[in-house]
C-alpha cells in the first residue's frame, strides 16, 4: 500500500510530501539527533528518496560529518530554523523525516532504537524493541522487523 503523508516545519514555510510506506521507523539517540532534538533522542522514519519531495519553500541545507565517520545533510527552514528531512552520503538512496514535522505524526510507530551507545543515562529506550548500539547497514534494519 502506497501511503501519502505531508509535513511541515514550525512556521509552514516549508513543506514536503511523501508517497511511500516507510522503510524503517525508530528512535536515534546519536548526539547528533540529541543536539537537533534539544531532547534525548530524534524520531525518523526513512523512505526511498524518490518518494520524499519539497513541495513548497526552499529549505537549507547543512551537512556535516557524525560519529559513524559519514556525511549528513539536513534541510530546515531558513525562517524557523525546523529541520524537516535528513540523508547520510553513505546511502543517499534514502531520505528521513522528524516524525514531528509531520502533518498527523500519529502514523509513527517506532520499530527499533538506534545509537543505544549515545543514550543518556536518564532516558532509556524502549527495551521491548530492537536496540542497535551504532547505526546498522539498512538491510539490516527493515529486514528485522
Amino acid at each position: 500500500m502506497t501511503e501519502v503523508l505531508e509535513g511541515e516545519c514550525l512556521c509552514g514555510a516549508v513543506k514536503y510530501r511523501v508517497i511511500a510506506a516507510p522503510i524503517i521507523s525508530g528512535a536515534c539517540y546519536c548526539r547528533d539527533c540529541q543536539k537537533t532534538s534539544g531532547g534525548a533522542e530524534a524520531h525518523g522514519m526513512m523512505f526511498p528518496a524518490s518518494a520524499v519531495t519539497v513541495v513548497q519553500g526552499t529549505p537549507t541545507t547543512f551537512g556535516r560529518k557524525v560519529d559513524s565517520g559519514n556525511d549528513v545533510f539536513r534541510q530546515f527552514c531558513p525562517d524557523c530554523g525546523v529541520y524537516v528531512i535528513s540523508w547520510n552520503n553513505a546511502a543517499p538512496e534514502y531520505k528521513a523525516i522528524k516524525v514531528g514535522t509531520l502533518k498527523d505524526p500519529s502514523v509513527y510507530q517506532s520499530q527499533g532504537s538506534l545509537w543505544v551507545s549515545s543514550a543518556q543515562s536518564w532516558h532509556h529506550p524502549d527495551p521491548k524493541l530492537p536496540q542497535h548500539s551504532k547505526m546498522p547497514c539498512v538491510a539490516e534494519l527493515s529486514t528485522a522487523q
